[in-house]
């Protein structure tokens, strides 16, 4: 998959920074897909000194609040990391050095086809769960291109703000994330 990376970098060009897949997670043999919107600063960033301080991969383990609460949600599911691999429908960074920038409807479309080349290295893949409205957009769009056969359980994006914005809205994610182990078959004993 991250052969794949190195060449989406290459055809897009040094303007957008897209983050590696993380090593750790399920890989081609994923049967779960997470997306959100668009990479943040502490995977990678637009500029030098982000790419300093980022991962360089989209992964729950990044020092940031999100994956921290991915990490948390996913685990308290029982959707074991090896099942799954988290991506954004929007593939490269949108924002400054200083601040991260939602996903318009231009580069929601722009990235339906590489979602498409995603999708096509999960041959396992049998659930995607678009987290917030920008994911669940995108997700929609591929959907109605390329029309995979797989469940598609939307929830919100676990951001803190969504959590400050909305009580209710870790406890609906966790209940989207433990059906997603209940498909898949990962719901631990006892």
């Amino acid at each position: 998959m991250n052969d794949w990376v190195e060449g989406l970098r290459a055809r897009l060009g040094e303007g957008e920074s897209v983050p590696w897949f993380d090593p750790a997670s399920g890989g081609v043999e994923a049967r779960s897909l997470f997306l959100l919107e668009a990479p943040g600063q502490k995977a990678v960033g637009a500029e030098a000194e982000l790419r300093r301080t980022g991962s360089g991969i989209i992964s729950i383990d990044n020092d940031d609040p999100t994956a921290r609460n991915c990490w948390m949600l996913r685990d308290e599911a029982g959707l074991p990391y090896r099942e799954s691999v988290h991506w954004n429908v929007v593939p490269w960074y949108l924002g400054t050095a200083t601040r991260i920038a939602a996903p318009g409807k231009s580069e929601i479309q722009r990235a339906a086809l590489f979602l498409h080349e995603v999708i096509a290295m999960l041959p396992s893949l049998e659930v995607v769960v678009p987290m917030g409205r920008k994911a669940q957009a995108g997700w929609a769009i591929y959907q109605e291109r390329f029309a995979p056969k797989v469940h598609t359980l939307p929830t919100w994006h676990p951001s803190p703000r969504v959590f400050a914005s909305r009580p209710a809205a870790r406890q609906e994610i966790l209940k989207v994330l433990q059906q997603a182990a209940r498909l898949l078959g990962t719901v631990r004993a006892g």
